[in-house]
């Protein structure tokens, strides 16, 4: 099966992660350049550090040779195809932003911004609790098979722990984790949503929020469905709140920051959306009043977010956040 853009990106940021250093955009194929490009809208990755000392072979690609600089520009001498005009776009490189992907998991899983994550050994966090139990990230599941002892019954025991990592480069016949831990594939559980990370609950199904008729009978992220796009509010008569695109990527954006007031610019760019405040994507038109289709959202709105007015500042009010 084809994956998506964003399968593609969430693939790609799982490979970087699983590396744990720069990778060379040269090196890239064409898809996952296209996914790369998702990673740096999203501020997923950083740039490596340019090497100005050598470059690899960009016609044998086997040996790296020194740099140097003539008349005609900077040059690479390759101890088997000779001298080459460098490319400096060869030199760009990448690394996946650990602190990003960490505050992304811990937002998918709704944990809360007041645990602290921590590093247990080099490329192993504890980034918090998912529903009462540990949630371990790693870079490899070797890591975690090679301090068990310390991770899971250390100073701080982690019985039960979900744990996160990369698929394995190499096929794995069992899990090694089983009857310790529940493992997690970063790429299999997670998926890339406009600037955050979604938890897909494959216990239960990918969209167990979601009734036959559509209809999200469960709200996930405080009251909002998993995607967004519907708001569970006990006070509005018509059932769940569809909210369209626009109006989705801002509550997210303010569920993302909902522990800090934010300005209309940052919610509306991190939203990608080109309006100048976030009331302005649930403004009725004079046609649409008294179709709570419409009016839904607004009142959603009304009631889940607040504006501090002198300061031009927006944050969410609902009490559970």
């Amino acid at each position: 099966m084809e994956l998506t853009l964003n399968q593609q990106a969430i693939s790609l940021a799982a490979l970087m992660f699983l590396r744990g250093n720069a990778s060379f955009e040269s090196s890239l194929h064409d898809e996952e350049i296209a996914a790369l490009q998702v990673l740096k809208h999203v501020k997923a990755v950083v740039p490596g550090v340019v090497n100005s000392q050598d470059a690899i072979c960009a016609f044998c690609g086997l040996y790296r040779g020194p740099i140097f600089r003539t008349n005609d520009g900077l040059m690479v001498q390759c101890p088997d195809c000779g001298p080459f005009a460098l490319d400096p776009a060869s030199q760009r490189n990448w690394r996946l932003d650990d602190e990003w992907l960490i505050r992304k998991l811990r937002g998918a899983l709704d944990i809360s911004s007041h645990a602290t994550a921590t590093q247990i050994i080099d490329g192993v966090w504890d980034i918090g609790r998912y529903k009462k139990r540990p949630v371990v990230l790693a870079r490899r599941i070797d890591l975690v098979e090679r301090h068990g002892l310390r991770i899971f019954h250390g100073p701080e025991p982690r019985s039960q722990s979900c744990v996160i990592t990369p698929r394995p480069l190499v096929r794995q016949p069992l899990d090694p984790l089983a009857g310790t831990a529940t493992w997690w594939h970063l790429e299999d559980r997670f998926a890339l949503h406009g600037l955050a990370l979604r938890f897909l609950d494959l216990d239960q199904g990918e969209k167990a929020d979601v009734s036959q008729d559509g209809i999200p009978s469960v709200a996930v992220h405080g009251p909002f469905s998993e995607d967004f796009a519907w708001v569970h509010l006990e006070d509005w008569p018509h059932g769940p709140i569809r909210l369209t695109d626009a109006q989705a990527r801002v509550f997210e954006v303010l569920w993302e920051h909902r522990d800090r007031a934010q300005s209309s610019e940052f919610i509306m760019r991190a939203a990608g959306l080109d309006s100048e405040k976030p009331m302005d994507v649930f403004k009725l038109k004079a046609a649409n009043r008294g179709d709570p289709v419409y009016e839904g959202p607004l009142h959603a709105y009304e009631q889940l977010v607040s504006r501090q007015r002198r300061l031009g500042l927006y944050k969410l009010t609902w009490t559970g956040a």
